[in-house]
């Protein structure tokens, strides 16, 4: 009878062990799931609202993580899975999902100090593993008044090198993020004549010659592939173009550009612009300043545009870009011989993310291709962040005007550069 008590006591004590062992733990399990996609947002100073790098960070936000990543509403990422693969996919796996939802559920243990990884490698105040090799700040500080619609703002400053330079990584970061709605940055050519105080006042002057970068919720931090950067010409000016939202008090707000310069040979220049030179309603093509309005309680208008490819291109990344009415947003291309290919789709758009995605291994598009975008916007009562079912819908820059801007960033292949980094020279 001892032995047969001992023997129960020694198997349930097994079982208890197991259990346990069994359980996924913080610094085991969670730890590094949230390190790999979590970090890049969820730390100080970012903009994620709490920091998610320790436990005593975690644990409070535990229910709500668990049920984030449930219903896949965290990591924040919108593509179709069934359309191509990007190298910034953020996506918990299932097993992942699976291992927070059973640590949750298991009372969110912390577990052993020493089974903690180290923390992500991130430069503070960026998004990349090393500081800026050079960091550029707006000419002032701008005040921002506390009520009204204030239109977008531009501001200058003056490229401050003398020779071609390529960068292979550039982050734009907000001073304010409280106002800052988004800002771009545009390399731009302005009239020697002008004065210098006339590049403070916010107006437009300068002449965009090509996008830099840039940023909204979700984004504003990229980096190329190897071999292939962004160009900034000596001569040139960095046109902050900012889109500020007053809170109803006044606010202030001096954003600021890290670059990266480029420390190999560059082949190819990453150019930005839009996959739309051609607009289609219905089947008809139409000037983008005569884009009729989207009526009142549309719940499925769709708009089309078309980028023709003239010459062989490798496309590196695509961002939608619309507003509260956006629906969906579809990438395609038809190549020479016909046959049709969906390069990315976005089939639940959200404007409170709007992410750039970036190909894992970037498509090569020949020569006479014409890449369609198809957008869908809802300007019905269906759509809960509709602010205005019952009235039509201008275009315009205002979160409640709309925008049909497919961005896409790709290099023409004949283009071959073989570039002097300026970190060699």
């Amino acid at each position: 009878m001892k032995f047969l008590l001992a023997t129960i006591i020694w198997t349930a004590a097994l079982c208890t062990a197991a259990d346990t062992s069994a359980k996924p733990t913080f610094t085991k399990d969670i730890a590094p799931i949230l390190y790999e996609r979590c970090a890049h947002c969820h730390r100080s100073g970012d903009i994620a609202p709490m920091p998610l790098l320790t436990y005593e960070q975690v644990r409070p936000w535990s229910a709500a993580i668990k049920q984030s990543v449930a219903q896949r509403r965290m990591p924040p990422w919108f593509a179709d899975p069934h359309y191509g693969k990007f190298r910034n996919d953020r996506r918990l796996t299932e097993t992942q999902i699976a291992t927070v939802t059973d640590w949750v559920n298991a009372g969110s243990p912390k577990g052993d100090d020493k089974d903690m990884p180290p923390l992500p490698s991130f430069t503070e105040g960026w998004s990349f593993n090393r500081p800026p090799d050079l960091i550029i700040e707006m000419p002032l500080e701008v005040k921002v008044q506390a009520k009204g619609v204030l239109d977008l703002q531009n501001y200058y400053v003056k490229v401050p090198f003398t020779e071609e330079t390529f960068v292979e990584a550039v982050e734009l970061r907000p001073g304010n993020r409280r106002v800052v709605h988004h800002s771009i940055v545009n390399i731009a050519e302005i009239p020697e004549a002008l004065e210098p105080k006339a590049l403070l006042t916010g107006e437009k002057h300068g002449r965009i010659l090509w996008k830099l970068i840039g940023q909204a919720p979700g984004k504003g931090a990229e980096s190329h592939l190897p071999g292939v950067a962004k160009r900034i010409m000596p001569g040139t000016y960095f046109e902050f173009n900012m889109h500020y939202t007053p809170t109803g008090k006044e606010e202030t707000d001096r954003t600021k550009m890290g670059i990266w310069f480029s420390k190999e040979k560059i082949h190819h220049e990453v150019i930005t612009t839009l996959a739309a030179s051609e607009i289609y309603r219905e089947g008809k093509q139409i000037a983008r300043a005569d884009l009729p309005n989207i009526p009142a309680n549309a719940d499925n208008w769709p708009i089309v545009g078309i980028m023709r490819v003239p010459d062989d291109i490798t496309i590196y990344s695509l961002s939608p870009h619309m507003h509260f009415r956006g629906k969906d947003m579809q990438y395609s291309v038809k190549y020479p011989d016909g046959r049709d290919e969906v390069l990315l789709n976005v089939p639940k758009y959200n404007y409170e993310w709007q992410l750039n995605y970036e190909f894992a291994t970037p498509p090569k598009i020949p020569a006479g291709s014409v890449i369609t975008v198809r957008a869908h916007y809802d300007n019905s009562p269906n759509n809960p962040k509709n602010p205005t079912p019952d009235q039509e819908v201008v275009w315009g820059q205002q979160s409640w005007n709309e925008m049909f801007v497919p961005w896409i960033e790709y290099s023409v292949d004949k283009n071959n550069l073989l570039a002097t980094p300026r970190a060699a020279r």
